[in-house]
């Protein structure tokens, strides 16, 4: 199986920082905790749907998921007004957003040592 180099920038930066080991790492900690959180922006408790927007905000930054962090940036900040929450399209475009990330990540998460 050929090498999978870094899917996008952030990921080589934490390379540069930590080490192959180490991105892969991350990478694949951010693949199985996604449908946890997921799972939380879907919450009855509304500072729990907003801990879940900024928690997969911070954690698709990390692993170079624009999309999915500015999604969840405008989440949090709507979730922060006390009236504002999460509607059926923001879960769809979260879960579309993901996957799009989620094939390359998983590629070179995945890939051996």
């Amino acid at each position: 199986m050929p090498h999978v180099p870094p899917p996008n920038s952030a990921i080589a930066e934490l390379v540069s920082a930590l080490g192959e080991e180490s991105a892969r790492e991350l990478a694949e900690m951010f693949l199985t905790s996604f449908e946890a959180v997921f799972r939380d922006l879907h919450s009855r408790d509304h500072s729990e749907r907003k801990r879940a927007a900024h928690s997969l905000k911070s954690s698709a930054r990390i692993v170079g998921a624009s999309d999915l962090s500015g999604r969840m940036a405008e989440l949090e900040a709507r979730l922060t007004n006390t009236t504002g929450d999460v509607t059926p399209e923001d879960i769809a475009a979260t879960r579309a957003d993901f996957e799009q990330i989620a094939v390359p990540l998983r590629a070179y998460a995945r890939q051996a040592g």
